[in-house]
C-alpha cells in the first residue's frame, strides 16, 4: 500500500504567500494604534479594515482550493502525484502556474505606472488587462468589458477621492 498525499498547486500557494504578505501588513496597520478613536476613522482604518478582507478571502481562496483538490480525486500515490507534478511543470515555473505569473508581473506593472500615468489611465488598463487575463479575448465580449472597466475605475476614484478623501495621482497633475 503506497502513501497518499495532497498535490496541491499555485492555486493554494500563491494565496498562502499573500497571506502571509498580508497578515505582515496587517501588524504593521495595528502598530498605527486603533482603527476607531472616540466614534471617529483613524489613518489605521482603512488599513486594517483592508488587510482583514483580503485575509478573510484568501483564506477562503485557499480553502477551495483543498477542497477542490479533494473532490476531484488528486489524493493519489507519490508515483501518480509525480507524473501529474511532470505534467504541470511544463506549464508553470517552480510550481506557479503562468496565469499567477502574468497576475503578477502585471500588477507590479500597474504600481509602477500609477505614478508615473496617473490612477485612470493605470486602473483602466490594469483591470482591463485583468479581464482578459480571466475571461476569453473574444471580439464579441469587448463592450462590456469596457464598460466593466469603466465602472470599477470609476467606483475605486469615488471611494477614495469622495468617500475616503484621499488624493490619487492623475496623469494632468
Amino acid at each position: 500500500m503506497s502513501p497518499k498525499r495532497l498535490s496541491l498547486g499555485g492555486g493554494f500557494y500563491v494565496p498562502a504567500v499573500l497571506a502571509i504578505i498580508t497578515l505582515v501588513y496587517l501588524l504593521s496597520a495595528i502598530q498605527l494604534g486603533p482603527p476607531m478613536k472616540e466614534g471617529n476613522m483613524t489613518p489605521s482604518f482603512f488599513p486594517i479594515t483592508a488587510a482583514l478582507l483580503m485575509l478573510i478571502a484568501l483564506v477562503c481562496v485557499m480553502t477551495q482550493e483543498v477542497r477542490r483538490a479533494r473532490s476531484k480525486g488528486v489524493e493519489k500515490s507519490d508515483d501518480e502525484a509525480g507524473a501529474e507534478d511532470a505534467d504541470q511543470v511544463s506549464k508553470s515555473i517552480g510550481g506557479i502556474s503562468f496565469g499567477a505569473i502574468r497576475v503578477v508581473v502585471l500588477t507590479a506593472l500597474y504600481l509602477l505606472a500609477f505614478d508615473l500615468i496617473g490612477y485612470f489611465v493605470s486602473t483602466f488598463l490594469y483591470v482591463l488587462m485583468l479581464m482578459f487575463q480571466f475571461g476569453s479575448g473574444s471580439v464579441q465580449k469587448w463592450p462590456m468589458k469596457l464598460i466593466a472597466t469603466l465602472i470599477i475605475t470609476g467606483a475605486g476614484f469615488l471611494m477614495f477621492e469622495v468617500f475616503f478623501q484621499v488624493r490619487l495621482p492623475t496623469l494632468w497633475s
